[in-house]
């Protein structure tokens, strides 16, 4: 399956080589990218793809969201991905505010493990 090729993102930058050139992501590795960046829209911020994103940043710090919830939008945005094995979609609350979503490109071997930890913005802001 051709799962695209992207520019690769670290901490939502762009990659560059020693030499300049942007550094590419291609295979299962674009899917998980793409997921993790759909997870970090805000809905209707695009204004040319006014459905896409996620409620996912609207829980950060939230005393409100549950766990379940949380749980349920990490699942919604992978099996929403037509290159994402929907059966293989599971997401998990690995400690106080942390949770881990994995899922499986279709026909790759090897799942993909994306990690939030929803108090990370509260604790970069210093407060």
């Amino acid at each position: 399956m051709d799962y695209g090729t992207d520019f690769l993102l670290e901490n939502d930058d762009i990659v560059f080589t020693a030499d300049g050139d942007i550094k590419l992501v291609s295979g299962p590795a674009t899917v998980a990218q793409d997921i993790d960046q759909a997870l970090k829209i805000t809905p209707g911020s695009l204004y040319w793809d006014k459905d896409a994103g996620s409620s996912l940043l609207f829980m950060l710090n939230d005393s409100e969201s549950s766990a379940a919830s949380v749980i349920a939008e990490l699942e919604r945005v992978a099996i929403a991905d037509p290159r994402v094995d929907t059966e293989s979609v599971r997401a998990y609350q690995a400690g106080t505010n942390r949770f881990r979503l994995e899922f499986a490109p279709a026909g790759a071997v090897i799942p993909e493990t994306l990690e939030y930890d929803l108090n990370k913005s509260k604790e970069a802001r210093g407060a």
